[in-house]
């Protein structure tokens, strides 16, 4: 068990990351490979919906990551398939399951990736800059439609295209950099926080899931 983040001494009620932590974590990461098999051919599954801002990280994460490792897209009958946590759990013959940090695997006999979430992988990709000021509320759900005007001109359930997810990113950043500091009733939230330099607020699941690393 890790100890806790640090209390910033700026703002009283708020978590504040240490950065040489962050890198640690993001270096767990590089334990992927040995699920990987060796040909290193992934199908992505689970994806989540385009609201999910938190998710929409996540996924960036991901790609990022294997990206650097070198892995291939491909069927899922020929590769590894990693479900992100969202709809039917696939039927396929190489799975590995890798939800959103608190949210339960749904997945009967198959054990979540011993990882940390796959967000830590921008760390270190993301401005931090400028500083904000007050306190951001992100949402109790993973829907960031009332956050982001954007996402309420988009049409339901349409695919996202890759210079609109960068856009809806992009403005994200943007509005959590405004702020100083974060209230992240969700871990993956305050995961966010912490990879563009906010503190946030503690709850016992996100003490549980910094503890854990």
């Amino acid at each position: 068990m890790t100890a806790l983040p640090q209390r910033d001494p700026g703002h009283r009620d708020s978590w504040h990351l240490d950065p040489w932590r962050l890198e640690r974590i993001k270096r767990r990461l590089d334990a992927l490979p040995q699920w990987l098999g060796a040909d290193r051919r992934v199908c992505l599954a689970g994806q989540p919906p385009v609201e999910d801002i938190e998710g929409q990280f996540r996924l960036a994460g991901l790609r990022c990551l294997l990206t650097a490792l070198g892995a291939r897209p491909a069927p899922a009958a020929r590769a590894t398939t990693i479900w992100l946590g969202h709809g039917v759990l696939p039927v396929v013959p190489r799975l590995l399951v890798w939800p959103a940090p608190g949210a339960p695997a749904r997945a009967p006999g198959a054990a979540a990736l011993p990882l940390p979430d796959p967000m830590h992988a921008l760390w270190g990709l993301l401005a931090h800059h400028p500083p904000g000021t007050g306190l951001l509320h992100l949402p109790e759900v993973p829907d960031w439609r009332d956050m982001l005007p954007l996402l309420q001109r988009l049409p339901g359930r349409m695919p996202l295209l890759p210079r609109l997810r960068r856009a809806l990113l992009a403005r994200a950043q943007r509005l959590v950099r405004a702020h100083a500091e974060v209230a992240a009733p969700r871990v993956a939230g305050s995961i966010l926080a912490a990879l563009l330099g906010r503190g946030f607020r503690p709850t016992p699941a996100t003490d549980a899931y910094w503890g854990q690393w």
